[in-house]
């Protein structure tokens, strides 16, 4: 035990001895969610502005409807006049494309029902938000022609809403609900992986391919120390490192979030201290586990550029497994899902955040976790112990 204390010890110091470990690793993930969060969310807010407050649209059919009337007299609408209406709406010279049947006035009046069709790009962000806008305005006009023929025949309008449905949220004590920070809530779990993940590549390559390039490992192996130790004392110091990283950038993201209204919602899920510890320890287990395999990987290279390839290549499959679960419902997750790797870590992230605790799903991924990290371990231990593997040439 004492020998692992002193690689651990080891390891630690030449990780934080290394500037760009410190910077790459700890700092920057601390100031950039802030700067990425601010970015995104103010160019958002410019964009919803620039789109309402200047709509490009070209119309077409009878220009001298009710319809035509109420678009030219709107300040934000802007009618444009141009040879080809489609190349237009492609090119993003214009929003929006509205046809308007012949004789819209006098078949409206007669009873008779006819469509109006808006035509606008679903690849630009401006075009729909022209579009609801627009919609909503069409929307309006057509409400206030069915209101006039009800008074014109002494009808109450309000005939036709007999009732108002109210959506809101049972779960917050203010009903409100804000779709943004629930779909980046559920994004929360996958999140973790890749935070916890990515400060691992650098330092792996460096604890095994970086210990053979500076001509230390060798002198390492030929101490007292026992390679149990040894490798017990990179793994965990890797995961110490890894776990600080995440715990860093996750308090950045969450404090981040509090400058954006509605969206620290996205934290505040069901998290109490239950479900903080359970994440924690899932984090934990997959974290060696996979600082194990890194370590292996790292240990079989001939040189960190080398260990860089081969780790971008095993955490890529990693990364690609958390998503999985991402658009999934929590509350009716696949048992598929809870018996694959990295999917089951984030699905049962998602259990907890939202209050459910399943014993079966819980017991479920911790089996497999524990048997993640105990071959995971072993195999890192058989690689260790291999010299033609150690100092592969």
């Amino acid at each position: 035990m004492n020998n692992f204390f002193i690689v651990f010890k080891k390891e630690l110091k030449d990780i934080f001895r290394d500037r760009k470990t410190i910077i790459f690793s700890i700092l920057l993930p601390i100031l950039i969610f802030p700067i990425i969060f601010n970015i995104m969310f103010k160019g958002i807010e410019d964009t919803q502005k620039k789109a309402s407050q200047n709509i490009n649209i070209v119309m077409e059919g009878d220009l001298n409807s009710s319809v035509a009337n109420i678009l030219k007299s709107q300040s934000n609408i802007n009618i444009k006049d141009v040879n080809d209406p489609s190349k237009a709406l492609k090119d993003g010279d214009v929003q929006l494309i509205i046809d308007i049947p012949k004789n819209f006035d006098k078949l409206v009046s007669d009873g008779k029902k006819t469509d109006l069709q808006i035509l606008f790009d679903e690849n630009s962000n401006n075009s729909q938000i022209a579009s609801n806008i627009v919609e909503k305005l069409l929307s309006g006009l057509s409400d206030k022609i069915v209101s006039d023929k009800l008074t014109a025949k002494g009808i109450n309008p309000s005939i036709l809403k007999p009732f108002n449905v109210s959506v809101k949220s049972g779960l917050n004590k203010d009903g409100n609900v804000n779709p943004m920070a629930s779909g980046f809530g559920s994004m929360i779990p996958s999140l973790i992986i890749i935070l916890m993940i990515s400060p691992t590549l650098a330092i792996a390559a460096d604890l095994g391919a970086g210990e053979k390039e500076r001509n230390t490992l060798e002198p390492l192996l030929s101490t007292s120390c026992n390679r149990s130790a040894l490798l017990w004392g990179k793994i965990i110091s890797m995961s110490v490192v890894s776990s600080i990283a995440l715990i860093l950038s996750l308090s950045s993201m969450y404090f981040a979030m509090q400058n954006i209204p509605g969206m620290e919602d996205g934290f505040s899920l069901a998290l109490n201290g239950s479900s903080i510890a359970l994440i924690l320890l899932i984090s934990l287990l997959l974290l060696i586990a996979i600082c194990s395999l890194e370590t292996c990987v790292s240990l079989y290279a001939k040189s960190v550029k080398e260990a860089g390839t081969y780790l971008s290549g095993l955490v890529m499959p990693f990364m690609i497994l958390s998503y999985v679960p991402v658009f999934m419902d929590a509350k009716n997750t696949s048992m598929l899902i809870f018996n694959i790797p990295i999917a089951n870590s984030v699905a049962l992230m998602k259990e907890v955040m939202v209050g459910i605790y399943n014993p079966t799903h819980i017991a479920i991924v911790f089996g497999w976790h524990i048997i993640y990290v105990v071959a995971a371990v072993l195999f890192a231990r058989y690689m260790f112990s291999k010299e033609e593997v150690i100092f592969r040439s």
